[in-house]
This record gives C-alpha cells, sequence and structure tokens, in this order.
C-alpha cells in the first residue's frame, strides 16, 4: 500500500515575492530625483512585472554608470539586476551581483541602502538551501534597518526570518516573525507586504499540517494581490493552495491550482517558480498513482534547478523522484536519489524536510529487511518528530509505523499507532483518513472482528470514491483507484466473510476505471482568456508534433509490410524530441480536464447493482468479474439466475510472467507456437477453471469476461482447457466489458428489435504497402454489399471521422501504432486528406473528443487494444488509455481490436470469416464462430493469427440483434453445435 506523509514545500523565493521590490528608499527613486530616467523606466518595468524587459534596461543602465565612473548609481543598479536575476531564476547571478553590490555600498558607506542588499542576499540563500546563512543575512537586515529607521525594510527583514526559522523547524519563532511582518504591512499600507505575511503564515500552517486555516490566508492573500494587480504574488498564493488542497486530499483543486500558477510564472518568466511548480505536480501525480508521468515532472524541474544552482527545493524534488521509483520497484536507484535529497537536508538543517526523508528511508529499508531493519530509521523519525511536535508531523510517523507494521502482519501495532494518530487527525482531512481506515479495516479483518473491518473498510472506500470522484480526468482516476485496489479488495474479503456477497459484488465492480472513459475535452464551460491560451498551447504543440514527425518520416521513410511494425526506427534525436513534445501535450490535456473544462461522462459511473446487471444477461450468458488483490484473486460468477464467488490465492509475479510470455510467443509467427500452451494452461487453471470446475459454465454459450489489471491484456479467447485440449473460444464465445456496470447501461441504449444496421463504409488507406488489405475490405463488400469502401487517398482521417459519427459499421484495415512512452499517441494511420490540420493519424487524444455513433467498430491494426507496462504487479500500468477503449468512450457499441501486431494476409481471413458469419449471427458469436474457424485451418492454428484480437461491448447489435444482411437472428449456438462449425471453409 502507498503511503502520502507530509506536505510539499514551495520554494522559499516565491514565499518572499515583492520583498525586496519596494523597499523604503528605492535605488530608482533617488536617482530619479536627479533626472534619471533609465532606472525610474527599469523600476517601472520591474514592479509591472516585465523582468525580462527590466534587466535589459538595467543592463544598459550599469553600462553607462560604470563608464561614467558613478560608483553610487553602479550599486544601485546592481541591486537591482541582482533582484531581477532571482526572479528569473538565475541564483549564482543573483548572489554575485547582490555581493558586489553590497560591497560596493560597504566602501562608499552608504549605510541607508545596507538592508535591501542584505535582504536580498537573504533571499538567494534560501533559494541555495543555506538556511543559516538566511539567517544571518537576515538579521544584518534588519539591523541596519534599524539603524536606517527603515520601517519597510524592518518588516520585510521578519518575513525573511520567518521564513528561514520554518525551514530550520522554529516554528514558534516563525509565527512570531511572520505575524510582526503582516502587522507592520498592514500599519505602512502596504498590500502586497500584507499579502506576503498571509501567504508565509500559510506556509507555515501547511508545514504543520493544518491546512483550513492555510486555505482561508491564501484565499485573503489572493484578493490582495488582484487588488494590486500583482500576478506573481497570486502564483504564489495559487502554488501554495496546492499543497494545502493535497492535504486535505482535494487532488482535482491542487491541479487546478498548480495548472494556474505554471500559467502565471511562464508568462513572467519565473524561473524558479516554474521549477519549483513542475516538481509539486510530480509529487501530484505520484498521489494519484501515475508514476510515470510523475518522474517526467520531476527530470524537467531537475533539469530546471540544476541548471540555475537552486538547490532549496532539490532535495524534496529528489526524495519525491525516489519515492515513485520505489512504487515502481526501482530500489538501487530510489536509493541513490534518497542519499542525495538526505545529504541535502542535512546540510540546510531542515528537520521537516529530514523527517520525510527518513519515512521513505525506512519504507525502503523495510523492503530490504523487514521491520528489523526500518526500525533504526522508524525511531530517528519519532525522534525529529517529536523535537518538531505538530500534528502533521505525528501523523505522518504514526500512519508510517501503521503501514510497516501492516505489512509485517502485526495486526496489534497497527492499531496501537492509529491510536496514537486518531487525536491528531482532523475533520475532512481525506488525505490521511483514506490510508488510516484501510489500515484498521485490514487489521480488524486479521484479528477476526469483521464487522468492524467492514466499518472501516466502508469508511476507506468512501474516502477514496470521494477523492476520485474529484479527478475529472478518467486516465487519472484509472491510476488513482489502481494504486488503492487493496481498499476495495480488503473490504470485498471482509464482505465476503460475512456472506454479504452481494454488496462485495458492487464494492469489486468500483475497484476499477470502470472502463468507458469520460471525454477530456468535450463542452467548454466558457471563453476565458486561459481557455484561449490553453488551445493555444496545444494547438501550437500538435503542430511542432506534426513537424516533427514529417521529419521523422524523411529520415526512416521505409514502412514495413507487417501492419504495426514499427517504422521509427531511425532519427534518435528526432524521437526524443518527438517524445518530449507528445508529453507536454499528454499533460496540457490532462490538466485542461483539471481546470475549467466540463468533463460529461460516457458510461460506467456508477455503481453495480446485481439485479441490473442479471437482468440484462441473456440466456446462456455468464458475467465473470476478477478482482485482483495484495494474495487473493476473487472472482465473481453471475447468471440470470445467481451470484457465485470463488476466490484463490494470488502468485502476482507468476501470473504477470504467463501473461507476458504468452504474448511474447504468441505475439510473432512462429512453428514454435505450442510452447506457449503450457502458459495458457496454467492462466486457464487460475482463471477459467475454478468457475469450470464450479459447474457454473455447465449450458453457457457467451462468457462476458470483466478484467481486473494485467488481465485487460490476456488474452483469453487462446486458454486452453487442461482436460479437453480447447481453447476457451472453440467452447464460448468470448466478450471483454470494462466493467460489470456499464453492461446494464450499454445493452439499455440499444436500437430495439426489427431494426437493420446502417451498412457502414471499409477503409485502405495503403493497400500497396498492406496488400492483403484490399481483399479484406472485398470480403466485408461480398458479406455486406452496401458497404462503401474507401481505399488508397480516399481513406482518409475526415472520412474515417465521418464514418464513426455515423450509425453504420466502420472497419479500417491500416498500420496501428502502439505508444507506450505517450499512450495517448497511440494512433491509427490513415491517408491526409484536405482539410486543415488533418494529419493522417487518428489518435487516442482526437478520439476522446468525438462522438462515435457506430454499433461496431473494427480496427484492423496492430495493438489497437494494447497497454504494454509490464511489471511484477498485475496492478501496475493499467491505468493507460488504449485505442480501444477510447473507441468505447466516445459511444462505440462495439469494438474489435488486437491485442499484438497481426499478420497482413491472416488479417484478411479473419475478417471475411468474421463478416460472412455476421449475416446471420449475433456479433459476439460471428466473432468466435470466425475464432474457430481460424482453429480448424491448419494454417492459421497458431494464436498468433486469431487470439489477438478482441470484442468489447454489448456483443450484438440490438435489442434483439437484427443482422447487418437483414437477415432474422438465430441465436447463438451451445458449446457442441459451435464445435462442428470448425470445419467449415
Amino acid at each position: 500500500m502507498t503511503r502520502w506523509f507530509g506536505a510539499a514545500v514551495l520554494a522559499p523565493l516565491a514565499l518572499l515575492l515583492g520583498c525586496g521590490s519596494q523597499r523604503n528608499r528605492s535605488p530608482a527613486s533617488s536617482v530619479q530625483s536627479a533626472g534619471d530616467s533609465l532606472l525610474a523606466r527599469g523600476e517601472s518595468l520591474y514592479v509591472t512585472e516585465r523582468f525580462a524587459a527590466a534587466r535589459s534596461v538595467w543592463t544598459v543602465a550599469l553600462r553607462q554608470s560604470r563608464a561614467a565612473h558613478d560608483s553610487v548609481r553602479e550599486a544601485w543598479v546592481l541591486t537591482w539586476l541582482g533582484l531581477v536575476a532571482a526572479r528569473l531564476g538565475d541564483v549564482r547571478e543573483a548572489r554575485g551581483l547582490g555581493e558586489e553590490a553590497l560591497t560596493l555600498k560597504l566602501r562608499l558607506g552608504l549605510s541607508k541602502e545596507l538592508s535591501p542588499s542584505h535582504h536580498a542576499l537573504g533571499l538567494v540563500a534560501l533559494s541555495e538551501n543555506r538556511n543559516e546563512d538566511a539567517v544571518r543575512a537576515f538579521e544584518a537586515a534588519m539591523t541596519t534597518a534599524r539603524a536606517a529607521n527603515d520601517t519597510k525594510g524592518i518588516a520585510k527583514a521578519a518575513g525573511g526570518l520567518g521564513l528561514a526559522y520554518t525551514y530550520l523547524g522554529d516554528y514558534p519563532r516563525a509565527r512570531e516573525s511572520h505575524r510582526a511582518a503582516r502587522d507592520a504591512a498592514r500599519r505602512l499600507g502596504d498590500i502586497r507586504l500584507e499579502a506576503n505575511g498571509l501567504a508565509n503564515e500559510a506556509m507555515l500552517d501547511i508545514w504543520e499540517g493544518v491546512a483550513p486555516p492555510a486555505i482561508a490566508r491564501l484565499d485573503t492573500a489572493r484578493a490582495l494581490y488582484r487588488r494590486v494587480g500583482f500576478g506573481a504574488g497570486e502564483e504564489n498564493a495559487l502554488g501554495q493552495l496546492a499543497t494545502a488542497f493535497e492535504l486535505t486530499g482535494e487532488e482535482d483543486r491542487a491541479f487546478a491550482a498548480l495548472d494556474s500558477a505554471l500559467t502565471i510564472a511562464r508568462r513572467l518568466g519565473l524561473g524558479e517558480e516554474e521549477a519549483d511548480l513542475l516538481r509539486l505536480l510530480g509529487g501530484l501525480h505520484v498521489r494519484v498513482g501515475d508514476y510515470r508521468r510523475a518522474l517526467r515532472y520531476y527530470a524537467e524541474a531537475e533539469a530546471l534547478m540544476r541548471g540555475a544552482g537552486l538547490a532549496a527545493n532539490l532535495g524534496s524534488l529528489l526524495r519525491g523522484s525516489a519515492d515513485a521509483e520505489v512504487r515502481l520497484g526501482n530500489l538501487p536507484r530510489a536509493e541513490k536519489r534518497l542519499r542525495e535529497a538526505l545529504r541535502l537536508h542535512l546540510a540546510s538543517a531542515e528537520p521537516s524536510e529530514h523527517l520525510n526523508d527518513l519515512l521513505l528511508g525506512a519504507e525502503i529499508d523495510f523492503r530490504r529487511g523487514g521491520m528489523e531493519r526500518a526500525g533504526p530509521r522508524l525511531r530517528e523519525a519519532r525522534t525529529v518528530a517529536d523535537r518538531l511536535n505538530t500534528r502533521g508531523t505525528r501523523v505522518a510517523v504514526a500512519l508510517a509505523e501503521a503501514d510497516l507494521a501492516d505489512r509485517a502482519n502485526d495486526s496489534r501495532r497497527v492499531l496501537g499507532a492509529l491510536r496514537g494518530a486518531a487525536p491528531n487527525m482532523a475533520a475532512g482531512d481525506f488525505g490521511s483518513e483514506w490510508l488510516a481506515s484501510a489500515l484498521a479495516a485490514r487489521a480488524h479483518a486479521r484479528l477476526g472482528a469483521l464487522d468492524s473491518a467492514v466499518i472501516e473498510g466502508r469508511k476507506a472506500v468512501a474516502a477514496v470514491e470521494r477523492l476520485r470522484g474529484g479527478l475529472a480526468s478518467e486516465a487519472l482516476r484509472a491510476t488513482y483507484v489502481t494504486d488503492r485496489a487493496e481498499v476495495y479488495g480488503d473490504l470485498v474479503l471482509a464482505l465476503l466473510r460475512l456472506n454479504r456477497s452481494a454488496e462485495a459484488f458492487a464494492v469489486a465492480d468500483g475497484a476499477r476505471s470502470r472502463g468507458l472513459f469520460e471525454h477530456l475535452t468535450t463542452a467548454r464551460t466558457g471563453t476565458s482568456g486561459a481557455l484561449t491560451r490553453e488551445m493555444l498551447e496545444g494547438e501550437s504543440l500538435l503542430r511542432r508534433i506534426d513537424s516533427l514527425v514529417k521529419r521523422l518520416q524523411e529520415t526512416a521513410p521505409r514502412i514495413p509490410r507487417e501492419r504495426g511494425a514499427a517504422a521509427e526506427l531511425a532519427g534518435a534525436p528526432i524521437l526524443a524530441a518527438l517524445s518530449d513534445a507528445r508529453s507536454h501535450y499528454e499533460a496540457l490535456v490532462l490538466r485542461a480536464a483539471q481546470g475549467d473544462l466540463r468533463s460529461d461522462a460516457v458510461l460506467g459511473v456508477r455503481p453495480a447493482r446485481l439485479d441490473q446487471v442479471r437482468e440484462a444477461l441473456e440466456p446462456g450468458e455468464v458475467l465473470l468479474e476478477y478482482l485482483l488483490t495484495k494474495d487473493r484473486l476473487l472472482l465473481f460468477v453471475v447468471t440470470r439466475t445467481g451470484l457465485q464467488t470463488l476466490e484463490s490465492a494470488l502468485d502476482g509475479p507468476g501470473l504477470s510472467q504467463r501473461a507476458r510470455l504468452i504474448r511474447d510467443l504468441w505475439s510473432v509467427p512462429s512453428a514454435d507456437w505450442k510452447h506457449g500452451l503450457a502458459a495458457s494452461r496454467a492462466l486457464d487453471s487460475v482463471l477459467i477453471a475454478p468457475a469450470r470446475n464450479a459447474g457454473v459454465l455447465s449450458g453457457a454459450k457467451r462468457i462476458l469476461v470483466v478484467p481486473h489489471g494485467l488481465l485487460g491484456q490476456v488474452p483469453f479467447a487462446a486458454l486452453q482447457d487442461q482436460l479437453t485440449g480447447h481453447f476457451l473460444a472453440q467452447d464460448y464465445a468470448v466478450v471483454h466489458l470494462p466493467s460489470a456496470a456499464a453492461l446494464a447501461v450499454l445493452r439499455g441504449r440499444l436500437p430495439g428489435s426489427g431494426g437493420t444496421l446502417e451498412v457502414g463504409e471499409g477503409f485502405a488507406p495503403f493497400p500497396d504497402q498492406l496488400p492483403s488489405t484490399l481483399p479484406e475490405l472485398q470480403a466485408l463488400r461480398a458479406s455486406l454489399p452496401g458497404v462503401e469502401i474507401r481505399t488508397g487517398r480516399q481513406a482518409t482521417e475526415s472520412a474515417v471521422r465521418r464514418a464513426l459519427a455515423g450509425g453504420g459499421l466502420v472497419h479500417v484495415a491500416t498500420h496501428g501504432i502502439l505508444n507506450v512512452n505517450n499512450p495517448m499517441f497511440s494512433r491509427i494511420e490513415l491517408s491526409r486528406g484536405l482539410d486543415a490540420g488533418e494529419d493522417g493519424r487518428l489518435e487516442v487524444h482526437e478520439l476522446l473528443g468525438m462522438q462515435i455513433r457506430s454499433p461496431l467498430v473494427f480496427f484492423s491494426g496492430c495493438e489497437t487494444g494494447a497497454s504494454l507496462e509490464w511489471t511484477d504487479d498485475p496492478l501496475r500500468g493499467t491505468g493507460d488509455l488504449t485505442l480501444a477503449q477510447a473507441v468505447l468512450a466516445a459511444g462505440a457499441g462495439n469494438v474489435i481490436m488486437t491485442l499484438w501486431r497481426i499478420d497482413d494476409a491472416g488479417a484478411a481471413v479473419f475478417a471475411g470469416r468474421f463478416y460472412r458469419n455476421l449475416t446471420h449471427l449475433p456479433v459476439a458469436d460471428a466473432f468466435s464462430a470466425a475464432q474457430r474457424e481460424m482453429v480448424a485451418d491448419a494454417r492459421y492454428v497458431s494464436p498468433y493469427y486469431w487470439a489477438g484480437y478482441t470484442l468489447s461491448g454489448t456483443g450484438r447489435l440490438g435489442a434483439q440483434d437484427a443482422s447487418a444482411a437483414s437477415v432474422p437472428v438465430r441465436e447463438g449456438l451451445g458449446p457442441r453445435s459451435q464445435q462442428s462449425q470448425r470445419s467449415r471453409p
């Protein structure tokens, strides 16, 4: 189970916005009296947040001052240049300029101008993680400000000291300093400085683990910043709000706040703030279980920080990166990064950061050697927490101890640790509530207190659902719930022990992404400037992606004959740039879904009701819903007459390895394909045999599979019965569903009986490169004469889009490209049309924005239904969007996709047999009949030719399934009569 301890911390410089910009005696104001308009112009630009322009003006002023040997003016200009360098993230330059200015002022005896220089150097020290040096600099700023009777300088120095004390863990002195700064600002009537004081005290609230007062202070600070038009201040407040929302578990609001803050930081050119916001986005993606994307954000932020010498939050970034690596099982890499984080935090004497380092280190130690090895770091963490003495630190250590005790199966220690945390848990602290309840539920279950386990389990699930419900992007919801699957699994197990199987089934169906994803690019609530910028940024990225793809095609023009074979074999630098641009676009789409866009649910977001699922089943159908837990595999078998639950021990790594072995052996043509049968039989013994042995498949014609985690990549049709030697497809029609709840919804919107299929269109954009695609379409039209065929230049992206929006069948025979690094850019390739912006690539992110009305979509490409992120954990890497999921999400009734690269000639044969059967059979039965015929044909008996195809959706075209040719529907055949069809040519 994943831990979440401590709060993310913003860059120190970001929390002192304005502290060096509006001094009591500014250099420009003094020189302006002597008629120096150049410095006045620079100050005007700086105050209005045009920092790069201000730097240019002052650079000219510096040259003039030195040419005129005007040392006083030079000192003023150096001070300003140091401040603007700090704003733009050039910390090394800021430090050099600041020290040069201070030296010059001391030599010239400019005592009244010393406080601003000391203060600026204090800011730089915070950015460089030199907190004790920062204290000395701010104390010097305070002393010189008092000597000069500079009340504003005194207030700013107090604010700087408050931040330094915060990082050093001296929270009482920090709060006293922040309040002194805020009170002084209010007396002076300095709105900016007052807002800074509020934001800084809010940061202290966050460090102490109390979010509600922080949110209230930050809302007030934002209002003040807006009143004076201080965008950089609002960026700071938004970033702080994101950390407060993380404490309350409101990741949706945190995403929106960070996205708005990042927009401001980039607009103003705030380099340090941009780097730190990227770090916070990385941490937020860790929280929702999207570890690969988190590492991308961390890498981008780390490059910016190291390049600019920004050390203040580098340690926190390294720890966050280490946490993501731990979740992905990369312990050596995690340990290396955590060691550097520990070194940085010990050097900067930051106890709160050190505490979080120790807690992550304890987890790594536990994975290496159990509780005994984790003990020393856990005890050290408790000592640090006792010294800090805050609610947040006490909760963090208690949850860490409970989590490790849970993994060690020490249930009494779990409950003891949670009792210690309970007095410090705040109402509405959902970020910790779900974990505390989940740990308590498991401990009670182990101790046999099942009623208590159910009570705590329901609280945990309710907290997870509440938090998941706030994520507008279903891609994030999928990773979020995947990362917390044990919460559902534990409650399911407890309910089953109490013989409450219907309740258990409903909970189990919630432990998945609910399959049909929401639109990420649907109706907008307005056309604000922020949305316009967002759209422009997306369009710019897409244009860059298109340009890079064209360059890549010029570099590696060869397109292999096999459908979906990687054409991107050369041009490594272009590929790297392309992957980076796609990652940025994916991030933009996900953030957009959390911001000002309204998401419209397509299907499947309602909880499963057993009675509705049973009513949606037809005679001869059995629904198998799987749930993977830490060490158990649960199988719910639903028929029209009842529900049965089956349970077995789960070997997660073994399951993953067998699934991968099947893919490795059967995803390529090979005479040795039978070597995969042992793995196929082993998977059958785990996934199908329990239901078969229990007799629940007796008389069944169709199996509706609701997979979980990695099982979505298992070719169920090719699982082999050890006793009969039959593949599953030889005895049953196999249909995949994203969730049980989706079945009733999908079938509920089918047209009524007596209807016919609006025949539709077939597309083959590359008949020369893929010669069998033309016979494939000819076979389609031979079975369904009304189908319109488009080949070559007529098979354009816009034509396919129009067909998908219509009410007929859509068949596309082309290249399919699985993009593992950027799943939203997995695609099918089509001809370029004349429409503006048409690139000939229909990608996942585009499908999600469409309204598809086709009752049957057949993408006869390669890996169009695949999602490949292989780990030993069968739940990891299963949140990626695939083409199949995107098509269902957009409204298709049925979709046929492929799990691996398919053979060109074999694809034509399979499609021909499927469509011939579709003239007189429902979709599901026509599909399984085609698979059986391939098995019976010696040329195509290898699962390579037929097992990679999967059918997802309703399994039929209408409520009573009128056939495509308007022929009265013949119900699907049972196992015995189906086998007689295998001899058909």
